[in-house]
Parts: structure tokens; C-alpha cells; sequence
């Protein structure tokens, strides 16, 4: 690996790393506009200039400048302060100052920057040059373009990642100007990530423009549940309301990006679309009184358990504990598809055609059953009384195979479906915001995601929910923390051995892969005739 020098501290980077990335892992922030690190080098903005002390030419440009044996600059020399001053004075020259009624205010890097950067009286005696303002160039995406700093940050998303380009720069010198090709509109599922990587407030969300100040919000790291690529987000949230879902960089997964349509689950956690109360026969009823009523269902008939590809590792696993020891005879089923009120379609960038971000860790954990079914069969289960009393975790499953409830029916959910309604006792699970759990997305990685807001209701997590039909039933069979649940489950499962909550960290971890058996000295048996 190459050893540089950053402000006269040596330190080792992985082959390849420019300078801007090299200084963050030495613990300096090098300023930048238009350097983003999953976009090409543009290296328009010169706000990232440092001195080269050795192994290059000096000043230059940290972002287009990659680490090499001798390397050594300094960010923090009197030569460079002016620059940085004098970039920022260039920036601001037709920049509207409008920061107290900008939707950006207190995340921009502009007003950041300036702080650190510039701090001077503007020289500027002639008038601003007038930009178009307010303009609505997509379903999601509002364009200020007065307020540019033209750092083609948005231009290169659309040429790079989604592959739309309908983004480019106009004009020259103080008339170029960021805009729309004339006649096209944004229409792409990525509208929301030009919001996200436009460092100031030319690019402003719809959704959540003029609706709270970001700095009330506060930010709890968690995981998309649209569907089963799990992409990385931060839940914004302040005093119990999430106001905005934003991607989370981790290069594993989604690198810094989240799809539209992702971003609009966090539209459907709040009560209209959310089970609150345990009901039992449709009434309100308490917990200890509905987890009995759901036991004597079970016990009443032949018991049918569905794992829910949207409900949590560790739901799951104490659904399974559960039926073991609770429900003996139990058939165990996971249902392929979507939810009816799902929506369709996939791309080749993030969005996946399997909208449950759970489908591959609830797989995982019915197959130590030693008898997982599919959909299929639980449909001609239902329609031959062969199960006539079902316990579903997280799955709209009559909506799905289009058969009637059987005798008894208990559920275990979070929103509204065609199961929920349909069901004889009705116990509430707590959102993915709601708590602390695992999933395991689409390409087996596990990740794991942190409560982040107050439980709506009188829901609980997904494991205590399940454990609260064991007490019923006469004994727990999991731990009352999520944590020890997890444990216990990777002791059991040796894809996920020496897994735990700690070490998956922020990032996950992906499934261990069992080593293939030792092949034998012997030789085999030869092949019957």
C-alpha cells in the first residue's frame, strides 16, 4: 500500500485512493463540491487545492490527485487558505445569499464552507446575475438554478448511474447555468439522490421541501424494507416522526444511493396504514388476553406456521422455537411473491423485483424445520382442510394465494392486508424503524438495522411478540432481548456462526460459507449396476 504524507503525519491508504480519501483516513477533511466518491473526477470545482510538499507539483487538485509512495501535501498552508477564500468569493459572486429561506439551510456546504473558508465582505459592486428559480423539472425534483455552484455532480449521476442524461450545463462563463434539455422531464426512480449529492440548494426534494429544519432531525442508522436489495439508509426522525429516509453509503450494498419508491415506505408508518391493538374477533383486546385467545386457535385444529420474508432473523427464529415446542404436528410454509398491495417491477441498479427484504434469511431459518413448503402447497392445505388453523408472521398470505381464511387465524403484523383483516386474533409487531433486528438482503449479506423512533400502539418486536404465544402456551422460548435471540440463532445455524450484533456493525457481514467437506482417503464405492 502507498505511504504519503498529510500535513507531515505518514500514513498508509489502499492502492488507488485519491488524496481527498486519503486525508479523511487520516482524519483531515479536505473541502470539495463537485468530488463525489461513487461519480467520476470532474475537477471543476479547485475548492479540494493543497500544496504538494514532494512526489508532484504544487498546488493541485486533492481529488484527481491518486496516493503514491512519496506523496506528501499540506492542506493548511497560508497559500491555500487564500485559494480556498478566493473560490469561495468566485462562488458567491451570483450565488442569492437567500440561506433563511432555503430548503438546504444547515446542510449546505456552501454556507459551511464559507465559515471555514472564505468569512469575507463580498467585493461584487455590479448586480447578480438572474437565474431561473423554481423550476419543476421532475416528479420529485425542484430546480433552483440561481443557487448552482455548477459542480455537475447531478449531470454526472444521470450519465453515470442511471444512465438518463437529461441533466447538462448551458451557456458560458457567468450565464452557464445547470437545466433540463428542453421537452424531457426527470422520470427515472433515482430523482431523490439529486437531492441528496447537490451540495447546496439548487436541487431540493418535493417531499420533504419546507416541511422541517434539519437540524431538529436527529439520524439512526437502519435499512430499506422496500425490498430485498437492503440498501443502507439514516432514518431522519424528531420526537417519534420519521420525516425522511436517505441512503447510507456501504459500497457492499447500495454505495450512496436509494431508489424513489424507497424512500416512500417511509410514508406508510403511520397509523392509517398500521395494526396498533391486539384484537381478538375484531375487538380491541389485551395482550395477555389476545395471546391466549391465539393458543387456543392453534391448539384447536391442524396447524399450519408461515414465516414472514418481511418480518425479522429474529422473529422468525422464535416463531420456529415456538412451534416446536408449542405446536407439535405443525406444517411450516413460506410463501413465494409479493404482497398484493406491492409494487411491481425491478431494475439493474438497485430495485428488486422481490419487495421482502427478509425472504432469504426466512428461508434460512424455515429450513431448520426440515420441512419448508412453499405456496403451493399451503394452498392446497387450506383448500383440502389438511391446515385449518394458520399462524402467519409479517405476510399478507390470503391476499396472495386468493383463498379463504381457514378456521382459525392468527397473525402477527404491522400493516393493514387482506390477512389482518380476515383475522380471528390480531396481534400487533412493531415497524423495522421500531426496533432493533436483522435481515439478510438478496446477495446473503446480514445487516442489521437500530431503533429509531417510539413503538405505535402497543406493538411489540417481532421475537417478544412470538415469545408472548409461548407464555401463553405455557413456557418461553427465546431470550427477551433481540440481541440473545440472534445469538442463539447463529449457534444454530452454521452459515451465520461467529455472527452477533457487534460484529455485523454498520455495514453487515456477509453469510459464512460452511467449508466443504475433507475429501477421504479412500476411494468410493463404485455405482451400482
Amino acid at each position: 500500500m502507498p505511504l504519503v504524507k498529510i500535513n507531515g503525519v505518514e500514513i498508509e491508504v489502499p492502492e488507488g485512493t485519491n488524496m481527498i480519501e486519503a486525508a479523511r483516513l487520516a482524519g483531515e477533511e479536505i473541502p470539495h463540491y463537485c468530488y463525489h466518491p461513487h461519480l467520476t473526477i470532474a475537477g471543476n470545482c479547485r475548492m479540494c487545492t493543497v500544496d504538494v510538499e514532494a512526489g508532484g507539483r504544487g498546488p493541485d487538485i486533492a481529488c484527481n490527485m491518486v496516493a503514491r509512495d512519496g506523496l506528501a501535501i499540506r492542506t493548511d498552508t497560508e497559500n491555500i487558505k487564500t485559494i480556498r477564500a478566493h473560490v469561495m468569493e468566485f462562488l458567491l459572486k451570483n450565488h442569492p445569499l437567500d440561506c433563511p429561506i432555503c430548503d438546504q439551510s444547515g446542510e449546505c456546504r456552501l454556507q459551511d464552507y464559507y465559515m471555514d473558508h472564505g468569512d469575507m465582505d463580498s467585493r461584487l459592486a455590479d448586480p447578480k446575475h438572474k437565474k431561473a428559480k423554481r423550476v419543476d423539472i421532475g416528479d420529485k425534483i425542484l430546480l433552483d438554478a440561481e443557487r448552482c455552484v455548477a459542480c455537475t455532480r447531478c449531470v454526472r449521476f444521470g450519465d453515470e448511474v442511471t444512465g438518463t442524461g437529461e441533466l447538462r450545463l448551458f451557456q458560458r462563463t457567468d450565464s452557464t447555468e445547470i437545466g433540463i434539455f428542453p421537452g424531457e422531464r426527470l422520470s427515472h426512480d433515482y430523482q431523490g439522490n439529486l437531492a441528496d449529492i447537490c451540495p447546496v440548494g439548487a436541487l431540493t426534494n418535493k417531499d420533504f421541501r419546507f416541511t422541517k429544519r434539519v437540524w431538529y432531525l436527529r439520524e439512526t442508522e437502519s435499512l430499506c424494507g422496500g425490498c430485498a436489495t437492503g440498501c443502507n439508509i439514516q432514518v431522519c426522525h424528531q420526537q417519534g416522526e420519521v420525516h425522511r429516509f436517505l441512503p447510507r453509503r456501504n459500497d457492499h450494498v447500495n454505495d450512496s444511493w436509494m431508489c424513489d419508491p424507497g424512500r416512500d415506505t417511509a410514508q406508510k408508518l403511520e397509523p392509517p396504514h398500521r395494526i396498533l391493538l391486539p384484537r381478538v374477533e375484531g375487538k380491541a383486546a389485551d395482550w395477555d388476553v389476545a395471546a391466549a385467545a391465539a393458543i387456543r386457535e392453534l391448539g384447536e385444529g391442524k396447524v399450519g406456521v408461515v414465516f414472514g420474508a418481511q418480518g425479522t432473523n429474529e422473529a422468525n427464529y422464535a416463531l420456529l422455537a415456538l412451534a416446536r415446542k408449542h405446536l407439535p404436528g405443525a406444517r411450516f410454509f413460506l410463501v413465494e411473491g409479493n404482497d398484493p398491495v406491492s409494487l411491481s417491477g425491478s431494475d439493474k441498479l438497485l430495485i428488486d423485483e422481490d419487495k421482502n427484504p427478509n425472504r432469504r434469511g426466512a428461508m434460512l431459518i424455515g429450513e431448520l424445520s426440515g420441512q419448508l413448503e412453499g405456496g403451493s402447497a399451503l394452498r392446497a392445505a387450506l383448500v383440502g382442510g389438511d391446515v385449518t388453523s394458520l399462524l402467519v408472521l409479517q405476510d399478507d398470505v390470503l391476499g396472495r394465494l386468493g383463498v379463504d381464511a381457514p378456521e382459525g387465524l392468527v397473525v402477527l403484523a404491522t400493516h393493514r392486508s387482506v390477512t389482518t383483516a380476515a383475522a380471528h386474533v390480531l396481534l400487533p409487531v412493531c415497524a423495522h424503524v421500531e426496533t432493533d433486528g436483522t435481515w439478510i438482503n438478496r446477495r446473503s449479506r446480514v445487516q442489521r438495522f437500530r431503533e429509531a423512533v417510539w413503538v405505535r400502539g402497543e406493538g411489540r418486536p417481532g421475537h417478544a411478540a412470538a415469545d408472548a404465544l409461548a407464555v401463553a402456551a405455557g413456557a418461553s422460548v427465546v431470550p427477551n432481548s433481540g440481541d440473545r435471540v440472534f445469538a442463539k440463532l447463529a449457534a444454530e445455524v452454521p452459515d451465520l456462526a461467529g455472527l452477533s450484533w457487534k460484529s455485523l456493525g454498520s455495514q453487515g457481514q456477509p453469510l459464512v460459507v460452511p467449508a466443504a467437506p475433507e475429501p477421504t482417503s479412500e476411494p468410493a464405492a463404485p455405482a451400482p449396476a
